[in-house]
């Protein structure tokens, strides 16, 4: 699966708890409530989701329901306008939603902000006319007719490139995928059987005319081939000059703790998590959220898209590509094998794991003040995505469950 959340775990409710505030557990009863709906400045999103699906309000603020209305993965090449947004709380858990229009049907919904990204797809710019250039084909590639207007683009009827055949280049325009701009040229074939628009990195200048592209060709702005890995999170001295204890298992060994920073950094140097993490399903408050396991855990440029450079966790779930995506502030995994993944949420640390804690263990966190200043927080996940919540007693000098 490829399209799936990490468990971001709110910091709102640690920090509530951690000022010794019982909230709710996941045997409460589910409820949802949502803040006010406000307008936002329209702006393109898009999504290429196979799972996920737009919503219907029903109920009122405090008393809320979902309808599902339409499919994220039938509108994987379009662009959707947010025009308004909402936060709903499940679990004290907040979820922002944006309200969307589609850009090919009209279709209309909310939607868990997290399925978004910015950017346009499947849109154009106004076709210019431009120097009339000959060219012939650089690497393999299609002619293509564009249907519909520049809200929405549909490719349609695609003719490959002839070797040794020249184009003749009268028109351009850019075209946008998964929020990157491209730039086409409308070309006709030598013999008038082919004419349409294909992308200008497919040609290459007939080295037998004068004509120049020097002026359209750098107006490009498509994607780089280099990585894009924004997070510079430092490796850890045991990371790089051996393996750590947690990145293998022989069934023998004690239960650790392993930081996400520590974790994300092994990764980063290459290697690969082959122990299994578990991670929601979804954790959008409207769907239920039982647990993937996914497998071959690795970090770098996203499978099978070609639109991205940007590096992601990502492994393999169900015998297809998953990735996890994650909130730039916190990502939980859960390690299959039982040990306890655990990252800072603000003063306090917190934990993920299958199993509870030894009631007086004080697990590693690299913090010397982690069991004196503020109790560590410990999530205890069912595979049906229920949990229930441990915090450090510091004056019992143990862990106590919220019942």
């Amino acid at each position: 699966m490829k399209h799936n959340q990490g468990l971001i775990l709110s910091a709102t409710v640690l920090a509530t708890l951690a000022m010794g505030v019982t909230t709710l557990t996941a045997n409460a009863a589910t409820t949802y409530k949502r803040s006010k709906i406000s307008k936002v400045s329209s702006k393109a999103y898009y999504s290429k989701r196979q799972k996920g699906k737009t919503y219907q309000f029903k109920g009122t603020a405090k008393k809320l329901t979902f309808k599902a209305n339409h499919a994220l993965k039938n509108y994987t090449k379009t662009t959707w306008q947010a025009s308004k947004k909402t936060t709903v709380t499940k679990h004290g858990k907040q979820y922002l939603y944006y309200y969307v229009k589609n850009s090919r049907n009209g279709a209309t919904g909310w939607v868990y902000s997290k399925y978004l990204k910015a950017g346009k797809n499947f849109q154009a710019t106004t076709p210019t006319t431009t120097t009339t250039t000959t060219y012939t084909p650089a690497k393999a590639g299609k002619v293509y007719i564009l249907n519909g207007d520049n809200t929405y683009v549909k490719f349609s009827n695609g003719q490959a490139l002839k070797t040794g055949e020249n184009y003749t280049q009268t028109q351009q325009r850019y075209v946008y995928k998964a929020g990157k701009k491209y730039l086409y040229y409308f070309v006709t074939s030598a013999d008038k059987k082919v004419s349409g628009w294909t992308w200008h990195g497919y040609l290459k200048a007939d080295s037998s005319t004068s004509a120049s592209t020097t002026t359209t060709t750098n107006t490009n702005n498509t994607t780089t081939t280099g990585t894009n890995n924004t997070d510079s999170t430092a490796t850890d001295s045991s990371v790089n000059d051996s393996t750590p204890v947690w990145a293998t298992d022989d069934g023998q060994r004690a239960r650790v703790g392993i930081p996400m920073n520590d974790l994300k950094a092994y990764l980063k140097a290459g290697h690969q998590y082959n122990g299994g993490l578990y991670a929601e399903e979804s954790d959008e408050p409207s769907l239920p959220d039982p647990l993937v396991l996914v497998s071959d855990i690795s970090y770098g440029p996203e499978k099978n898209n070609a639109y991205s450079r940007y590096d992601v966790l990502q492994g393999t779930a169900n015998g297809s590509d998953f990735v996890v995506e994650a909130s730039d502030d916190v990502v939980q995994l859960i390690p299959k094998n039982g040990d306890a993944l655990f990252q800072k949420m603000g003063n306090t640390k917190v934990f993920a794991s299958l199993s509870k804690p030894e009631v007086t263990t004080q697990y590693a966190t690299g913090d010397k003040d982690a069991y004196k200043m503020y109790g560590p927080r410990w999530f205890q996940y069912n595979l049906d995505g229920s949990y229930t919540d441990w915090v450090y007693n510091l004056d019992k000098g143990q862990w106590e469950s919220f019942k």
